[in-house]
C-alpha cells in the first residue's frame, strides 16, 4: 500500500460515516479561531487545531471532522536517520465533538482496519490496549471480534499520559492503542497475556498504528510544590473523540517494509538526492535519510511563514537545514548548494495533497538556497574558530556545543581534530550544553492540558454573550455596542463589546484607538484594539463601576485610522512591484502597518541595488497615481479567491471564508482596512531597505499624509542647510562637495605634518618603550587620538624589521578606544597570539574583538581602563611564550 493510498483510503472511509473532510492546519499551531497556541512550538498533532471545539470554546459547523494533518515534531532529533525517527509526519485523524463516542469509535477503527472493502487486515494480527478499568473498550472490541485485547496503566493508556491520577487539570479520558505484529513467524495464540504481550511488544513484535482517545473528564486538582493533588474528576458537559494514526508508520507495516524510509513517501527524494551524489556505499544510509527526512520538514516549514531564525521555530528550521547541508557535505561528498534542488523530489512524492508547495516554490527554493549558502561560508569561519581553540589545553562543553550548533562540527569531528592537537574536551560540559538546546527545540508546554487551559482567571461576562464580536469597522468608525466582557491586566482592562467598529490588531495592522462614551456622557480612552478567538479587546486605563451590561457609544480615533489606511494599501501595491521587479520569489514575510509608516518584510536573498529600489519605488506610484478603486470582495471561499488570481499572505491562517482586496492588478486576501482609491496611497516614498533575517529583507516606507509631512520637513531642513552654506537648495549639492574638498585638504595636510613628527621606520616618539619579553621584542603605544592609519603605518614599520617583533597600538576617537596588533612570525613560532592578546585587553577596557595570531583589532568602551589595559599587555604575552 502506498502513502497516497491509505490517506484517501482513511478520508474517503470517515467521510462515508458521516465525517467531513478537514484541512490539514498549519505547522505553526494556530486553532481554528485564529488563536495561537504559545505553549507549543510546532504543530504536532491533528488535535491542536480543534482545541476550542473540545473545550467548548468554539462551536463546529460538523460535529464530525476527519484530517490529515501536516505534524512537526523534534525532541528527538539526533535519533532521525535511523529506521523509524522523523521530524516531519503526516497524522490521519477522525473527531467527534459531542456526536459518538466510544462504542461507535471503536467500531469504526475496527472496520476500517479488518473489512475487505478498506484495509482488509488479518484480525489474528492485530491488538489493541486498553485502560485497565476500561470495561466498556474491552468489551465492545471483544464484540467486534478482536483477538487480542490487553489492558494496561495509565501510562500508557490514558491521555494525557498518567493524567488518571496524577493530572494536570483539564479535559482526560482513556484510550486504546492498535498494533499490528510484524514478528517473525505467525502471531500468537488468542488470550496471549498480558506479561507476553509486553515482551512481545518490547521486542518490536507488536508496532502501534493507531490510537483513539475518549475525551470524558475534566480533571481536577491543586497545586501542590511538584504536580498536584486530585480533588476530583466530573464529567465533561459533553464527550469527544480524538484519534490519530501515523500515516509513514502505517504504511511502512502494511507493506512489510522495515523502515519508514522504505515507502513511496521518499521514493522521489532518494532519487533527488542521488542525482546529485552519484552512487553511494551502505554507510551513508544515515546521511540519505537525515537530508531526505529535514528536507520535508524545512519544505513544510517554510510554506507555512517559517523562516530561519535564531530562535523558536525559526531556530529549528535553521538547524535542520545545517544538519542536511553537512551530511551532503561530509557524507555524500555535495560541495555546492543542494537542498534547494532535491524540493523537486518533495513536490514529486506530496505535491498532489498539498498544493502550497507549488504555489510557494519561489519562497521555498530561494530560502533554501541562501541559507544553505549562508551556512556553508559560516562553515569556513568555524574552521578557523577550531584553530583557534586548539591553542589552549582543552576545548570547553560550551565551546564545542557552538562549534556543532553554529558552526556545524558534530562532536566526533571536534574531538578528533582536538586529540591530534593533543586537546582535550570537556564532554560533560558539551552534555549541558546539549540537553538545553533539546529543551528549547521541544518548546516548554509545562504542565497544561493537551487540550488546553479551560479557564480564564478574573474574565466577567454577561450570561447572553456572544461567542465573537461584530466588527462593524469597514463601514463605520462610530456605533453604539453592549459591553459584554471585562478582563483586568498588567496596563490597565480590556473590554469586550458585543458589536464594535474599532478594527483589532492583525495582518499586520495596528489595531485601532479612540473613545468609549457611557449614557451619563462619562468617556474612557481606548489605547489599543486587539483580538483573540474572535473577540476583539478594546484596552482601557480605567474601567467605570458596574461596566459589565452596559451600553456604550464607540467611535474611533478617525485621524489614526485614515492615516493608517494609506500605508496598508501601499503595502499591496509594494508586494506586486517586488514580485514584478525581484521575481515570484519576494513574497510577503511580516509587516506592520501603522498611522506613521509601514515596514514591509519579503524574502529575498540579497540587497536592493539603487536602481532596484527607483524602479520599486516608481512603480508603486505608478499603480497609485492609476487612480484604480479599491474592490473587496466579502465572505469568498479561498478557493473562489484563488480562482480570481488572489494571493494569500505567507504564513497567513485564513477561515472557511475570507475577504480579498483588489487594487487593480493588486490581488490578495485581507482582513485590513483600506482606502478608496489607489490615489490616496500618494506620495509613496522608501525610506529604507535592509536585512531583516538570513534571506528575508524589510523595506521601510511612508505614504499618504505621513509622505507629505515628510516631505515638507525635509524641505525644511535643506532651506537652513542651504542657508548655513550660504547657499540655495539647487546649489547645495555643489557647496557640500567643495566644503568636504577643504575638510579633506586640510586633514592631509595635518596628517604630514603628525608624520613629519615621527622617525620613519622606527619608534622613537616619547613615550613608547621596546621590552624583551623572553625572546620576543614587545612595544606598546598609545597614540591617543591620532589618525589610526598613522598609528597603523607605525605599527607596520615596527613588525617590518622586527621577524620576533610583537607590536601593539592604542588610537582614541568618539569616547571609544581601538586597538590593533601584529606579530613578527618568530614571535607567532615562540606562542605569541595576538588575537587572544587584544581580546583580553579589550575585556578590561569594556569592549571585544579578537583575530589571527599574527594580526588583531578589538575595541574597548571605557577610556579610563585604557592605561590598565596597556599595562597588562606584557604579562598576556609572557604567559602565551613556550
Amino acid at each position: 500500500m502506498t502513502v497516497r493510498e491509505l490517506r484517501e483510503k482513511y478520508l474517503a472511509f470517515f467521510e462515508s460515516k458521516g465525517h467531513r473532510r478537514f484541512p490539514s492546519g498549519s505547522l505553526i499551531p494556530y486553532d481554528v479561531t485564529g488563536r495561537l497556541d504559545t505553549s507549543l512550538l510546532f504543530n504536532g498533532a491533528g488535535m491542536i487545531q480543534f482545541k476550542p471545539y473540545f473545550r467548548g470554546i468554539a462551536k463546529p459547523d460538523h460535529s464530525r471532522l476527519t484530517t490529515c494533518q501536516k505534524c512537526v515534531r523534534t525532541g528527538d532529533i539526533d535519533e532521525v536517520g535511523d529506521d523509524t525517527h522523523l521530524t516531519f509526519f503526516e497524522m490521519l485523524g477522525n473527531f467527534s465533538f459531542g456526536d459518538y463516542f466510544k462504542v461507535e469509535a471503536i467500531r469504526y477503527s475496527w472496520e476500517f482496519l479488518t473489512s475487505s472493502e478498506w484495509l482488509g487486515l488479518d484480525p489474528e494480527r492485530l491488538s489493541f490496549t486498553v485502560f485497565e478499568d476500561d470495561d466498556d473498550a474491552v468489551a465492545t472490541w471483544l464484540e467486534c471480534g478482536a483477538r487480542h485485547v490487553i489492558r494496561l496503566g495509565e501510562e500508557t493508556n490514558y491521555w494525557p499520559a498518567g493524567s488518571f491520577s496524577k493530572g494536570p487539570p483539564g479535559p482526560c479520558g482513556p484510550n486504546s492503542e492498535m498494533f499490528y505484529w510484524v514478528g517473525d513467524g505467525p502471531p500468537p495464540a488468542v488470550g496471549q497475556s498480558r506479561e507476553d504481550w509486553i515482551a512481545d511488544d518490547a521486542a518490536g513484535n507488536w508496532v502501534e498504528i493507531w490510537n483513539d482517545v475518549f475525551i470524558q473528564y475534566e480533571w481536577q486538582g491543586e497545586p501542590l510544590e511538584k504536580g498536584y493533588r486530585k480533588t476530583g474528576m466530573p464529567d465533561l458537559p459533553f464527550r469527544s473523540i480524538d484519534t490519530g494514526m501515523g500515516l509513514e508508520r502505517t504504511v511502512m507495516v502494511l507493506s512489510g517494509e522495515t523502515t519508514v524510509y522504505d515507502t513511496d513517501a521518499f521514493t522521489p527524494i532518494f532519487a533527488a538526492i542521488d542525482r546529485l551524489s552519484g552512487p553511494v556505499a551502505g554507510a551513508t544510509t544515515v546521511a540519505r535519510r537525515v537530508i531526505a527526512d529535514h528536507i520535508r520538514t524545512a519544505t513544510f516549514c517554510i510554506a507555512d511563514g517559517i523562516l530561519p531564525a535564531n530562535t523558536g521555530r525559526g531556530y529549528v528550521l535553521r538547524r535542520l537545514i545545517r544538519r542536511a547541508t553537512l551530511k551532503g557535505d561530509r557524507s555524500l561528498g555535495i560541495k555546492e548548494p543542494f537542498m534547494y534542488r532535491v524540493f523537486d523530489g518533495v513536490v514529486a512524492a506530496m505535491g498532489h495533497a498539498y498544493p502550497e508547495l507549488e504555489e510557494q516554490r519561489g519562497v521555498i527554493t530561494e530560502t533554501l538556497k541562501n541559507e544553505e549558502e549562508a551556512f556553508r561560508r559560516t562553515l569556513r569561519a568555524g574552521e578557523e574558530r577550531l584553530l583557534g581553540l586548539l591553542s589552549g589545553s582543552e576545548i570547553s562543553g560550551a565551546d564545542a556545543f557552538q562549534l556543532y550548533s553554529t558552526y556545524g562540527f558534530p562532536l566526533e569531528v571536534t574531538q578528533e581534530l582536538a586529540a591530534e592537537a593533543g586537546v582535550t574536551v570537556d564532554l560533560e560540559g558539551y552534555e549541558v550544553a546539549l540537553k538545553a538546546d533539546q529543551a528549547l527545540a521541544r518548546g516548554a508546554q509545562g504542565e497544561k492540558s493537551a487540550y488546553g487551559d479551560v479557564s480564564v482567571a478574573a474574565e466577567e461576562s454577561v450570561s447572553d454573550a456572544p461567542d465573537t464580536t461584530e466588527f462593524l469597522g469597514y463601514t463605520a468608525l462610530e456605533a453604539t455596542g453592549r459591553i459584554v466582557r471585562t478582563r483586568p491586566v498588567a496596563n490597565g482592562f480590556l473590554i469586550a463589546l458585543d458589536r464594535t467598529p474599532f478594527y483589532a490588531q492583525s495582518g499586520g495592522q495596528a489595531g485601532d484607538a479612540g473613545t468609549l462614551q457611557f449614557l451619563d456622557g462619562s468617556e474612557i480612552e481606548v489605547e489599543e484594539t486587539t483580538k483573540n478567538a474572535g473577540i476583539h479587546w478594546h484596552l482601557v486605563n480605567q474601567l467605570p463601576e458596574n461596566a459589565l451590561g452596559q451600553t456604550v457609544f464607540a467611535k474611533v480615533d478617525a485621524e489614526r485610522r485614515n492615516r493608517t489606511q494609506p500605508h496598508h494599501t501601499g503595502t499591496h501595491l509594494l508586494h506586486l512591484a517586488l514580485r514584478e521587479a525581484l521575481g515570484s520569489h519576494a513574497t510577503q514575510a511580516g509587516s506592520y502597518v501603522g498611522p506613521d509608516r509601514l515596514r514591509f518584510d519579503f524574502t529575498h536573498g540579497s540587497a536592493l541595488s539603487a536602481e532596484q529600489r527607483e524602479q520599486i519605488e516608481r512603480r508603486v506610484n505608478e499603480l497609485a497615481q492609476a487612480n484604480f478603486d479599491v474592490v473587496t470582495h466579502v465572505d469568498i471561499s479561498p478557493e473562489e479567491a484563488k480562482a480570481r488570481g488572489a494571493m494569500a499572505l505567507f504564513g497567513e491562517k485564513y477561515g472557511d471564508k475570507v475577504r480579498m482586496v483588489e487594487v487593480g492588478p493588486s490581488k490578495e486576501l485581507c482582513g485590513g482596512t483600506h482606502v478608496r482609491t489607489s490615489a490616496e496611497v500618494l506620495p509613496f516614498r522608501i525610506l529604507a531597505e535592509s536585512s531583516a533575517a538570513s534571506g528575508v529583507r524589510r523595506i521601510e516606507a511612508v505614504a499618504g499624509a505621513a509622505a507629505r509631512e515628510l516631505w515638507a520637513r525635509e524641505n525644511a531642513e535643506l532651506q537652513k542647510a542651504a542657508a548655513l552654506l550660504k547657499s540655495t537648495p539647487a546649489e547645495l549639492a555643489a557647496s557640500v562637495e567643495k566644503t568636504i574638498l577643504a575638510l579633506r585638504e586640510e586633514k592631509a595636510a595635518r596628517q604630514k605634518a603628525e608624520r613629519a613628527s615621527m622617525a620613519t621606520g622606527t619608534v622613537t616618539r616619547e613615550g613608547s618603550e621596546i621590552k624583551m619579553v623572553g625572546s620576543v621584542e614587545l612595544w606598546v603605544m598609545d597614540f591617543g587620538d591620532k589618525d589610526a592609519k598613522l598609528a597603523a603605518e607605525q605599527l607596520d614599520n615596527f613588525i617590518a624589521t622586527r621577524p620576533a617583533g610583537v607590536g601593539l597600538v592604542a588610537t582614541q576617537a568618539d569616547g571609544k578606544i581601538t586597538f590593533a596588533a601584529k606579530a613578527g612570525p618568530d614571535a607567532v613560532k615562540a606562542g605569541a597570539h595576538v588575537g587572544n592578546v587584544v581580546k583580553e585587553l579589550a575585556r578590561i577596557a569594556g569592549g571585544g574583538g579578537g583575530g589571527r595570531p599574527d594580526f588583531a583589532t578589538a575595541g574597548g568602551r571605557d577610556v579610563t581602563k585604557l592605561a590598565e589595559a596597556l599595562a597588562a599587555a606584557e604579562a598576556f604575552v609572557q604567559g602565551q611564550l613556550k
